[in-house]
């Protein structure tokens, strides 16, 4: 999350739930859930950004920022101390007021605080208890300004709202080529990654959490061989997550070494730069990842969404109206889907990228006038 402070001019402050510096992976360094609160003033705006955070729970962010074998034995107290207990352990842990981490209300700050949420999800909504529900809608009824980035969640708070102001819009890193062209992307790239893209020719990139990866290990190795064999790209395998159940290199590492010859992989310690980098230069983006996959097609790049349990990534390529043309895969189609995709035409990718970014463009400009409306 983010708070912009409106009555001087001012650098917004980049918050989390516990103090961090990422800028070795070319983030910015944040202050605390903790921080936050006390440092609201009159006239601030509190912006939470991103992720599928309209429903979101202190168990499970705290399990993100645990390391592995922590995080599962965490999860082996919750069994035993059960699911109401063992969140409000989670949440006494980072300090937090609210219910939800992220569901802030202007009544939690002191008076002149306006809170904004912007390229947000919530599909599991659907799911929670109805007093749950209710909770969350009437924090936030409460916000200034509320942008969703698919059309599953906008519904969902509809429903349990019809007076809730709630816009559709394309999550806002469709900007990122807006902000960072392709040829200025690679200056940021570290010297080892250009030097890895420029060597791997032309190639795919390869994305996977290790749920999915481990739930179709012999199938994915198939799928890929045959869709490098079949193509004559190699294949550049690109960890973007890194947080528990997301960490995709613990998958991708020993996937790499299967693969052989025909596989090479983006280290483990690449940055935000190199991610995206690699991705731009791809011919070809398979994951499941939804930021890999905006990525890919900000820069003109097709992808191919995997289909997994969590619908986050159909949802959102249904509501740009892609969904014809890179629909949910099974793991025994990607050969196939891959081949498909390669075939589409640059003008093609070109023109939905930047349909999609300007009305990315038109939502931040909303944004930005509910911001300085003071």
């Amino acid at each position: 999350m983010t708070r912009w402070a409106l009555k001087v001019p001012h650098t917004p402050i980049d918050y989390g739930l516990k103090r961090s510096d990422l800028s070795v992976f070319g983030a910015l360094p944040s202050r605390s859930m903790s921080d936050l609160y006390g440092d609201v003033r009159d006239g601030d705006v509190v912006l939470l950004a991103g992720g599928e955070n309209l429903a979101q729970t202190w168990f499970v962010m705290h399990l993100t920022l645990l390391e592995s074998d922590a995080a599962k034995r965490w999860m082996r107290w919750r069994e035993k101390l059960g699911p109401a207990f063992s969140e409000k352990i989670s949440r006494w842990r980072f300090g937090g007021r609210q219910e939800f981490p992220y569901i802030l209300s202007p009544d939690q700050f002191r008076p002149g605080v306006r809170v904004m949420y912007n390229s947000m999800g919530g599909w599991p909504l659907a799911h929670y208890a109805p007093a749950e529900q209710l909770s969350i809608v009437r924090a936030l009824a409460k916000a200034s300004f509320i942008s969703v980035r698919e059309d599953e969640s906008a519904s969902i708070l509809r429903t349990l709202d019809s007076n809730i102001r709630v816009r559709v819009a394309p999550d806002c890193v469709f900007l990122l080529s807006d902000m960072l062209p392709k040829e200025e992307l690679a200056t940021k790239a570290s010297p080892g990654v250009r030097n890895l893209v420029s060597e791997a020719g032309e190639f795919l990139c390869f994305q996977c959490h290790p749920r999915y990866g481990d739930a179709n290990r012999p199938e994915l190795e198939r799928q890929l061989r045959a869709l490098a064999d079949r193509s004559g790209l190699t294949i550049l395998l690109a960890p973007i997550g890194r947080i528990h159940s997301f960490d995709d290199d613990t998958f991708l590492a020993p996937l790499g070494a299967r693969l052989g010859d025909c596989a090479r992989r983006l280290p483990a310690s690449a940055g935000i730069y190199d991610v995206a980098y690699a991705l731009a230069s791809a011919r070809l983006f398979c994951g499941t990842s939804l930021h890999g996959v905006i990525t890919a097609l900000t820069y003109g790049v097709p992808f191919i969404p995997l289909r997994s349990e969590d619908p986050k990534l159909e949802n959102n390529v249904k509501s740009w109206d892609l969904h014809t043309w890179f629909p949910a895969t099974p793991a025994p189609a990607i050969a196939d889907q891959g081949l498909r995709a390669l075939e589409l035409s640059g003008s093609f990718l070109a023109g939905n990228a930047e349909r999609l970014r300007m009305a990315a463009r038109a939502n931040m400009r909303d944004l930005a006038q509910h911001i300085l409306a003071g």
